[in-house]
């Protein structure tokens, strides 16, 4: 039986852009980004309305890593943290 995680790794909004491109960079596939906010008792509570994942097909790799580190600048006076999600390039 898997094991639930102890923790998330969440990154700031200026540290979510600088690990989009670090990934990118390497040749991973953002495939997505999870937005958290975190409660005064030190819950993570996860945001859909600041998440986004690659659904639409006709976007390529490279716009829509474009679209998502916009989608991150326009969040950056929010108190949000997000999770960055990759996969491997195929």
């Amino acid at each position: 039986m898997a094991k639930d995680p102890d923790c998330l790794f969440l990154l700031s909004p200026e540290d979510a852009l600088r690990f989009i491109e670090g990934g990118a960079q390497k040749g991973l596939r953002l495939v997505g980004v999870e937005g958290f906010i975190i409660t005064a008792s030190g819950a993570f509570q996860p945001r859909q309305e600041h998440s986004n994942d690659f659904a639409d097909e006709r976007m390529t790799t490279a716009s829509f890593v474009e679209a998502t580190k916009r989608f991150i600048e326009e969040r950056k006076a929010k108190p949000l943290w997000f999770e960055i999600v990759f996969a491997l390039e195929k």
